[in-house]
Formats: structure tokens, C-alpha cells, sequence
């Protein structure tokens, strides 16, 4: 099925004028929410085009972000985060759970805490034992196989971050905890290693949020597979792609990958669903031809104010030292 026929593209013969979009204020709407590592990632996508790498607000927004990132409390309290709790947005604090759980101390503790569950009368996240089971029986894996199995131990941290995110879907849930009395019972591994390897490329490449995206939206794991794809050509610009052009971003992809590059696809995606419909109807070719003309920035929906990037820089300096010389207690 054609794309334009499928989203009733319009078939006019005038090329209606295309707005790009503004990320600013998106951005601003994550900065709100305290979703740095998001902003950040969405801004990111949008600056590697002329009309809004060259925007001066962009230029100092991007820079507030990127201070307030790299500060050493910021990165101490999320690095923390990953170890005690196992789960984080940013990648240092995912870095750090997926570490814990590669030297099996995350997944000892995670066992622990739904062991507590258990005694106490609380539910029990079934999930979370099978993937910590199966990652304890990975750790003995990886170090007998010389870190081979390795991939698999990453794929089980992305997967146990992605649970307690609560977005993952029900078929996966009945395959972990399926999978898990399997690899119990044999102390065989393979059964699970292509699946959970999956689960670790696409992590690597695209990020864990396109992983989680891409899960969530598959009904099964055939579709989990056959998007994977999409993750591993567009890599961390994936996430993005999820947010400006919607659920359907991989069918979009897979409608065009022959008929257009990838360089074409990533532009069109710059006016959102309406650049893509563009690029199915007219063809490569086409669409560049109309789009060629400079575009005029669209105006933002509400003022920027210099009081969101005055509040990023507002941080106590004796919190930061604190949760650093916390964090490197647990890291060292």
C-alpha cells in the first residue's frame, strides 16, 4: 500500500508552503519537566540545519543545557541514581546500572529488594526476578566464555532499566518470565541470546529510549525485529524521529527506504508528517526541488524567556559535592 495512500495524502496539483519546525519550544516544554538528556536530544537533532543551528536563542539554550549536564552534581546525583536504583534518563546513570549489573551486584540487588517484597506481603515483579535471574546465570556465561556473552549481559541491564520505566508490553512480560524458568532449569543461555544481544545493538546505536519506543509499540516480537531496522539506520536520531512524525516513524521508513535517502528522509522530518507525505507523493527529487527556496523560521508559539536558562544555572554547590563524593563511594 502506498504511504499517501494510506495517510489519504491530498492530490491537488498545488504544492501547498511547508513550515519547518520549531524545537524551541519543545525544548522548553522538556527543560520544564526536569528531562534534560531528552531536551537536549531533541535539540540536537534539529541543529544539524542551517535555519536552526544559526538561531541565536538555539545557540544560548544549547549551551544552558549542555552546563547544566556536564556539571559535576548533575552528573554525580545521576551516576548515584543508576547505582542505587537501577534506572536512569541520562547515559552516565545508565552507564553505572548497567555496570552494577555486569559485576552482578544489580541484579543481587534487585533480587534482594523483590525478596523484601515477598516477605513483607508486597507484589513481586516477577519480570524483574526473571531478568535478574537470567542475568546472574549470563555473569557466570560471560566470564566463562571470556566476555563473548557479554552483549547478552547488556541487553538484560537495557531490559531491567526498560521495566522499570513500566512501558513494557505484555508479550514481553510473559516471554521474560517464560524464558527465565528455562534458563534456570538448563543454565543454557542460548535460547535468549539473539533477543537480548537485539535488545543491546539497538541500545548501543540508537539509545535506550528508541529501544523502549520500539518495544512498546510492537504487538509481538516478529515487529520488534523487523524495526529494528529503522533503529540501526537512523541511530540516536531515532528517538527524535518518534516524536516528530509519530507511532508510525518505522512504517514511514520502511515505505521509503528504497525510494528515497536517508539524507532526504531526515530533512522531510524537519516539517514533520507533512514533510514525509510530501516525500512519498513527489519522490526524492521532487520534494528537495520544493523545499529548496529558504525557509523562513517559524515564529515560536510563546516568548523565549531567559529565566528557564537563568534557573538551569541555579544549583547549589554544596549538593553537587555532596552527591559526587557519595556517587564515587559506590563507583570506586
Amino acid at each position: 500500500m502506498m504511504l499517501y495512500d494510506r495517510y489519504e495524502l491530498s492530490t491537488q496539483k498545488r504544492v501547498d508552503a511547508l513550515q519547518r519546525i520549531d524545537p524551541i519550544p519543545q525544548t522548553l516544554e522538556l527543560i520544564d519537566h526536569d528531562k534534560y538528556a531528552q531536551a537536549a536530544e531533541y535539540l540536537e537533532f534539529f541543529m544539524q540545519y542551517d535555519y536552526v543551528k544559526y538561531d541565536p536563542r538555539t545557540k544560548e539554550l544549547y549551551e544552558a543545557l549542555e552546563f547544566k549536564r556536564n556539571s559535576m552534581g548533575y552528573q554525580g546525583e545521576k551516576a548515584l541514581e543508576g547505582v542505587i536504583r537501577g534506572k536512569s534518563d541520562e547515559t552516565i546513570g545508565q552507564i553505572s546500572a548497567g555496570v552494577s549489573d555486569f559485576f552482578i551486584f544489580g541484579d543481587l540487588r534487585d533480587l534482594a529488594i523483590e525478596g523484601y517484597h515477598h516477605f513483607t506481603g508486597e507484589e513481586v515483579d516477577k519480570v524483574l526476578v526473571g531478568l535478574s535471574t537470567i542475568g546472574v546465570i549470563a555473569t557466570g556465561a560471560t566470564l566463562m566464555s571470556a566476555g563473548s556473552a557479554a552483549p547478552l549481559k547488556g541487553g538484560v541491564s537495557a531490559m531491567k532499566l526498560i521495566r522499570k520505566s513500566g512501558k513494557m508490553p505484555l508479550w514481553l512480560e510473559k516471554f521474560i518470565i517464560r524464558s527465565a524458568k528455562q534458563v534456570k532449569s538448563t543454565k543454557n543461555i542460548k535460547p535468549v541470546k539473539r533477543f537480548f544481544e537485539d535488545v543491546y545493538s539497538v541500545s548501543k546505536t540508537s539509545g535506550l529510549s528508541t529501544t523502549m519506543k520500539l518495544l512498546e509499540k510492537s504487538p509481538n516480537m516478529k515487529v520488534f525485529h523487523n524495526s529494528i531496522g529503522f533503529a540501526k539506520t537512523f541511530g540516536k536520531d531515532s528517538n527524535v524521529l518518534f516524536k516528530v512524525l509519530g507511532d508510525d516513524a518505522p512504517i514511514y521508513y520502511r515505505l521509503l527506504k528504497d525510494k528515497s535517502s536517508k539524507k532526504a528522509f531526515l530533512k522531510a522530518a524537519t516539517y514533520g508528517e507533512p514533510g514525509i507525505k510530501r516525500l512519498a507523493k513527489m519522490g526524492e527529487k521532487g520534494f528537495l526541488k520544493s523545499v529548496k527556496p529558504a525557509v523562513v523560521t517559524s515564529r515560536m508559539a510563546k516568548i523565549f524567556s531567559k529565566n528557564i536558562i537563568h534557573t538551569l544555572h541555579k544549583i547549589p554547590s554544596a549538593l553537587y559535592i555532596i552527591l559526587a563524593m557519595i556517587s564515587l563511594v559506590f563507583l570506586l
